[in-house]
């Protein structure tokens, strides 16, 4: 049976969502930008527990001991914590694994984004939303389209920040083709017919495909399935479709949509570690030759300040975990509780970055999180690939 699945609520609009907390700045008073790993306990002495609300709740205490003598700014903080309390508490939905809620009462902010993947335990207040993590989701978990085919049956899948939704596909049905593969026909007559309905079935899904891809914006496409379809699909699809054709699976046509996930996940999350690796290796150079690419924080805030910036490059900072998935954050759910003074000791780099992240969403350059490389973090892990050289 499949279990429960969520279509993370503004999965199609996460780059509005961005763009509208990028434009938010309010001086006068807090802004509260809460990420939680919203994964139930699968073990221990209080398995279904939350761990990332004793986080919340101890992390909101001391934020509001810091709001001293009391006023609109603590006011503000107050009705802010009552509604992330009973959101969680009343709202959240089962399924989820990653909430981000960005709110400011005084200025009616309220934003939520519930997630397929979890996200790394923080809570902070400041004058801007901390955009990194939900600037990471969107980088890390790009749209991708899985068809799943034999020659009868196409079962395809949109793939997108962390959720896997199965939206249908061809089906010519086994039982009508086997009815008009009968009649007394010469063999090579019978092979014929063979070939030539995998050859139609597989024009019918690659336009199927190349439909969904560009209703979904999609820049990955997986195929999944034998080779007797999968090689016909291959050449059926437009030399476009082709390009973005990024893995052939092998993945069963009567599998469940949790086996498929569980297929392409680790797909997936490789690809992406593939393209920052990538974009990384174009930076260092492009840099050395003179290029169009930029490295260091200084120099990488002025060409995005100047609207120059295509793709901002980011080192995930020391201590954070590596990319999402079961492993997205490797430590016990009962020893997070640390996450707050881990992330205090990092708050220049962390504000430095947070800035980055808002002037990049707001001159719609895209973000890529690197787990690591040499080169760029001699470079203070922070580059840029340019549309133009602004000098």
């Amino acid at each position: 049976m499949t279990g429960p699945t969520i279509a993370t609520p503004a999965a199609e609009t996460l780059p509005e969502t961005l763009r509208r907390l990028a434009e938010v700045e309010y001086l006068d008073l807090p802004i509260l930008s809460v990420y939680l790993d919203v994964r139930p306990q699968a073990t221990g002495q209080s398995p279904g527990r939350r761990a990332s609300f004793t986080v919340l709740r101890d992390r909101l205490r001391e934020i509001e001991r810091t709001y001293w003598p009391r006023g609109d700014d603590y006011d503000s903080f107050t009705a802010d914590r009552d509604r992330i309390e009973a959101f969680i508490h009343g709202e959240l939905d089962p399924a989820a694994q990653g909430l981000a809620i960005f709110a400011c009462s005084a200025h009616d902010l309220w934003e939520v984004v519930e997630a397929g993947v979890p996200f790394r335990d923080s809570v902070a207040a400041g004058a801007r939303p901390d955009l990194f993590q939900l600037a990471r989701l969107l980088d890390e978990q790009e749209t991708a389209i899985v068809a799943v085919v034999d020659s009868n049956t196409a079962r395809l899948f949109v793939s997108r920040a962390g959720s896997l939704q199965e939206v249908g596909g061809p089906d010519e049905g086994s039982d009508s083709f086997r009815k008009r593969s009968v009649g007394g026909w010469s063999q090579a007559r019978y092979q014929r017919h063979i070939d030539k309905h995998i050859t139609d079935f597989a024009r019918t899904t690659a336009a199927a495909i190349e439909n969904l891809v560009e209703l979904e914006g999609a820049r990955r496409v997986i195929l999944a399935g034998d080779e007797v379809a999968v090689t016909p699909l291959m050449d059926a699809l437009s030399p476009a479709t082709r390009e973005l054709v990024a893995e052939s699976a092998r993945i069963g046509i009567r599998s469940e949509r949790d086996e498929v996930a569980e297929e392409i996940s680790p797909i997936l999350e490789r690809l992406e570690s593939e393209e920052g690796q990538s974009i990384a290796d174009r930076i260092i150079g492009f840099v050395r030759a003179g290029g169009l690419a930029v490295v260091g924080v200084a120099a990488t805030r002025r060409t995005l300040e100047l609207g120059a910036v295509d793709t901002l490059a980011l080192l995930r900072l020391p201590g954070e975990a590596p990319e999402r998935g079961d492993g997205h954050d490797a430590r016990p759910l009962q020893g997070r509780d640390d996450v707050a003074t881990e992330a205090r000791t990092s708050r220049l780099d962390i504000d430095a970055r947070n800035e980055l992240v808002r002037l990049a969403v707001l001159t719609s350059a895209d973000v890529q999180v690197i787990d690591a490389h040499e080169a760029l973090g001699h470079a203070e892990g922070v580059g840029a690939l340019l549309r133009y050289r602004p000098d």
